[in-house]
């Protein structure tokens, strides 16, 4: 059911205008209205700056806030837990703080980020590098003599692929400069690459960079801290700092982790203070005042008002009062609140999905709780499936309330597979049906109506599901006509009630031509048909003439729609009968495989397509004759959720 709203005005003391305001956040009862300018009144001074500074501050806490480790705390180096500890830091002090774990932060994530950056370039250079160590005792067993007495330098290269010819080039380059006081030393390295280890005279480093630049070859020069070390040495180095980054890295990583572990409590603590702030900075541009009085209007559940009234009165000494104002059923500026009974409620999201009803009309949740999952059963029909059903659907409801916010739409779905399953052992009981006809197999014809599937049930069955339709379709216009009643929607109410009349002048046509009803009643029959054609057609003048008729032909199509309920299942029940037939075909081991596989496939579809098929005909059919929809969600002044909503009732 829609829960009636009332729309209330507040009014009182200027001087109370803010600690009003803050009392109906505590109480999350209303929704506030905009007022605007009116004559005499004028709307309380925004704080445009200042409401931009609070959302900063919620923007920078919600940033350390993703950045918390995951899980209920942190540890300690001794692995103890750390609780969250409060801070009794409030009010203005909140930016100042927020600010100054923002910087830490962010200089522990700079931090981060030159440790990585070293790492990954210590790790580039040193991969080449390795790769020559092989090459210094070949370099050092190569005339040892001639360069023994000289100073030497080193010169690594690496040279990339399709550049063999560098290395015979310098090799050339350095005899015609430097003689035989050179040794040049080259490998394969990965990727196709070649490296290069050149040893010189000290003193003929000049030469030896000048020959290499005009060999375009690039060398990238080491952080200082290796210049002079030998080239072993020189990795040997950049190993032992990269071990030292990673033990820095986790350092750092861990200072970081505890430090916003430890102000969890009061991050979460600040942040819904700052909202409460903003909530309440935001709120204050719908008052409008005069010198000393404020005024403000706001929509409340209706059986909610004596209560606010009571609460404003005691708290302010009656200086703040709450007058009901008067308001039509019809009011399209309502907000809505649905509000059901608890095996009801998760249908609600299944409502909403397609459209939330409009405050004043009529909510169709009760009813899709009781159809739909008859439905969904009425197709699948079989107690084995029926059985799986409910176990699956009782498992995803238990996981789905280990959530900490359960998705409201999945719920819904889950809770149509509780019921339809049900629904599925009833019918499954009354088409005797277990895993198609195996049930008949072994336990002999249990079903206490029919057997779907025999040749004399089509016609009941199909039978059945047009009453289904016409009992769904004539109740849906009722609730229509009804609700136009409750509206004052004239026309509308002409044409539900042109529309009811019809069908019932049909069904007793057709039950006087099959022979249910006598063939007096032809006459009455015909005569309701004529009536409601005329109140459906005098809607549109001249072109009521041609639309009545198609209209009525419409809700025909309607509910003949409803023979998908027989079709679906029978298409089901037929699959299960050949999974069967094919299990007992070959080999004992192939058909019980066979069999498993189809009978997994029916299920499959049997928890799919009939949810599917049943909301389309509650979507459809169903809510088109009656569901009026564009409504506005109510949403509390201080409320975060649609829970909070729901305990404004």
């Amino acid at each position: 059911m829609l829960v009636p709203m009332a729309r209330v005005r507040i009014l009182g003391r200027k001087s109370d205008a803010a600690d009003a305001l803050a009392r109906l956040h505590q109480l999350r009862l209303v929704e506030l209205t905009e007022l605007g300018v009116q004559t005499g009144l004028h709307p309380l001074s925004g704080q445009t700056h200042h409401q931009q500074q609070l959302r900063e501050i919620v923007t920078e806490i919600d940033a350390l806030l993703a950045a918390l480790p995951t899980g209920a705390g942190a540890t300690d180096p001794d692995g103890r837990f750390v609780q969250a500890a409060e801070s009794d830091i409030d009010g203005a002090d909140v930016a100042a703080e927020i600010h100054r774990l923002t910087v830490a932060v962010g200089a522990m994530d700079q931090r981060l980020d030159s440790l990585h950056n070293e790492e990954l370039n210590l790790a580039s250079q040193m991969r080449p590098l390795k790769q020559l160590v092989p090459l210094v005792p070949i370099i050092a067993a190569l005339n040892g003599a001639q360069l023994a007495q000289l100073h030497l330098a080193t010169v690594a290269l690496v040279i990339n692929t399709g550049s063999a010819g560098i290395p015979q080039m310098l090799r050339d380059e350095l005899t015609a400069r430097l003689g035989n006081t050179f040794e040049l030393a080259t490998t394969q390295i990965e990727d196709g690459s070649v490296g290069c280890l050149v040893i010189f005279p000290s003193e003929k480093t000049h030469v030896v960079r000048e020959i290499l630049g005009r060999a375009a070859v690039r060398s990238e020069a080491l952080p200082s801290r290796f210049e002079g070390l030998s080239l072993t040495s020189t990795v040997e180095a950049m190993q032992l700092r990269i071990d030292e980054i990673a033990a820095e890295c986790a350092r750092v990583e861990h200072e970081r982790r505890q430090q916003l572990a430890r102000r969890r409590s009061w991050l979460r603590g600040a942040r819904a203070a700052v909202l409460t702030e903003l909530d309440l900075t935001a709120a204050a541009r719908t008052l409008v005042a005069t010198e000393r009085v404020f005024v403000a209007e706001a929509w409340i559940p209706r059986r909610r008002v004596a209560e606010l009234r009571h609460d404003l009165d005691s708290r302010f000494a009656g200086t703040v009062v709450v007058e009901h104002l008067t308001t039509s059923r019809s009011d399209h500026n309502a907000p809505v609140l649905m509000h059901n009974t608890k095996p009801a409620r998760p249908y609600e999201s299944l409502v909403r999905f397609l459209e939330l009803p409009r405050a004043g009309s009529s909510d169709p949740t009760f009813l899709m709780a009781i159809f739909l999952p008859m439905m969904f059963g009425a197709m699948v029909g079989d107690i084995a499936y029926g059985l799986i059903l409910l176990l699956l659907a009782l498992v995803a409801h238990y996981k789905l309330a280990q959530r900490l916010v359960p998705a409201a739409e999945l719920s819904g779905v889950v809770w149509v597979l509780i019921g339809g399953a049900a629904w599925s052992i009833v019918f499954g009981v009354l088409y005797g049906e277990a895993l198609g006809d195996l049930g008949h197999r072994l336990f002999g014809d249990f079903a206490l109506w029919r057997d779907r599937t025999s040749g004399g049930a089509l016609e009941p069955l199909l039978l059945l599901s047009v009453a289904v339709g016409a009992a769904h379709i004539v109740l849906g216009l009722g609730i229509g006509a009804w609700q136009a009643i409750r509206l004052n929607t004239l026309r509308v109410l002409v044409e539900k009630v042109g529309m009811l009349l019809a069908l019932a002048g049909l069904f007793g046509v057709v039950a006087v031509a099959a022979g249910r009803l006598s063939s007096t009643a032809m006459a009455p029959a015909l005569a309701a048909v004529v009536a409601g054609l005329a109140l459906i057609m005098s809607l549109n003048g001249v072109l009521g003439i041609a639309t009545g008729a198609l209209d009525l032909l419409a809700k025909l199509g309607n509910i003949l729609s409803y023979l998908r309920l027989a079709a679906v299942g029978l298409a089901s029940a037929h699959l299960a009968n050949v999974a069967n037939q094919l299990g007992t075909l070959g080999p004992v081991w192939l058909g019980i495989v066979i069999a498993i596989f189809l009978h997994a496939l029916n299920l499959a579809l049997a928890s799919f397509s009939p949810l599917i098929q049943s909301l389309r005909l509650h979507y459809v059919e169903f809510f088109g004759a009656f569901l009026i929809g564009g409504g506005r969600a109510f949403q509390p002044f201080g409320s975060t959720s649609e829970r909070e909503a729901l305990a404004t009732q």
